[in-house]
Order: C-alpha cells, then sequence, then structure tokens
C-alpha cells in the first residue's frame, strides 16, 4: 500500500489525530465550528512561522530557480529571502484573519479545546522542523522549493474552509472530514515535494 509508510510516520500520525479530535468536537459540540476554524487558521500560521524560520537558519542549500528583484539568490541576498516570504504570507494570513473575525464570531470560541488543538498541530511543525535540522548536514536542499512548500499544504486546506462560508453553506462533519482529507493528502505531497527539494551532497 503506498500511503502504508505514513502510518509509520510520528509527524502524520500528530496531524491525523488533531484533525481526528477536531472532527470528534464539532460532532458533540453544536457551536464547534467556529473553534475549530481559529485552530485551523493557527495551523496554517504555524506552518508559516517554521517554514520562515528554516529560510533564516538554512546554510547549506542550492538556488535552484529562486530570484530576488530578479537576481540570482546568493550568500549575500539569501537573507532577504525569509523576509519576503514572511511579509506575503503573512499579508495573505492577516487578511484572511479580518475575514474570519467578521464571520465568525471570535468570543464563541472554546479557548481549552483550541490550546489543544493548536498544541497538536504546534507539536507536528515542531517536530518536522527538527527532524530537517538534524539531517541538514548531511543534505542540500533547494531554496527555491522550500519558499513554495507551505502553500501545498494551506491552499486546499483553506479553500475547503472559504468555499462554505462564501456560498454560506451550513459546516458539517462532512466538510471537516474533506477538509481532514485535504490536509493528508496535502502533507503527503509536502512530504514528497521536499524530499525532491533535497539535494544529497
Amino acid at each position: 500500500m503506498m500511503f502504508k509508510k505514513y502510518f509509520t510516520n510520528p509527524y502524520f500520525l500528530l496531524l491525523l489525530a488533531g484533525n481526528i479530535y477536531c472532527i470528534w468536537y464539532f460532532k458533540n459540540h453544536s457551536n464547534g465550528f467556529v473553534t475549530v476554524i481559529w485552530i485551523y487558521w493557527i495551523q496554517s500560521v504555524i506552518i508559516g512561522f517554521f517554514n520562515f524560520i528554516d529560510l533564516l537558519t538554512i546554510k547549506n542549500y542550492e538556488a535552484g530557480d529562486a530570484e530576488l528583484n530578479g537576481q540570482p539568490v546568493t550568500g549575500k541576498n539569501k537573507g532577504c529571502l525569509p523576509w519576503f516570504f514572511m511579509f506575503h504570507y503573512g499579508i495573505f494570513h492577516f487578511v484572511y484573519g479580518i475575514f474570519l473575525l467578521v464571520k465568525f464570531n471570535i468570543d464563541k470560541v472554546d479557548k481549552s479545546f483550541l490550546l489543544i488543538g493548536v498544541a497538536a498541530f504546534l507539536a507536528e511543525s515542531l517536530a518536522g522542523f527538527i527532524r530537517r535540522k538534524t539531517v541538514e548536514p548531511e543534505m542540500k536542499f533547494n531554496i527555491a522549493s522550500l519558499f513554495f512548500l507551505p502553500y501545498v499544504r494551506i491552499v486546499p486546506m483553506h479553500v475547503i474552509i472559504l468555499v462554505p462560508a462564501f456560498l454560506g453553506v451550513q459546516p458539517s462533519v462532512i466538510f471537516l472530514i474533506l477538509k481532514t482529507a485535504a490536509d493528508i493528502f496535502s502533507f503527503i505531497l509536502y512530504q514528497r515535494l521536499w524530499e525532491k527539494a533535497v539535494v544529497k551532497k
């Protein structure tokens, strides 16, 4: 089975557990969607934060197709790349956060559950970051690929979140299952692209 190896991957299992917990919570709490939607927004911010730290701290890399102001990325201008990512990624999430504040009443958020859900996704992202830093001395990374990898995970996830909101469709457990499927398959695609982004020394 082609996906069998992921069920022994602790990062994948943490991601799966976080999503299943969110589905369980929504099913058992009538106002649970507001809490869940904010957990997913914070999950997306966490993904971007660790990618920013990755780009900021990476030393063993090749530029690939990455350019800044029309110039190839080198050791001299590489320091601008993580800040450009943070600005681009941050603006999207700032606007998206404003939309959520208008659309969903943040006062209805279950703070205890929010902390549990965020902790699960934070643990998954932190574990993945530690893994990348552990192998970095032996591997070389394509910095252009690393720049775009977070979008592979967040775009499908947030399309599934936003479409029902714009169409005025009442969210349901089916919606959350679809979101979980998108998150899982995006994670798998992310891992495969990440493996391709690695250039062995």
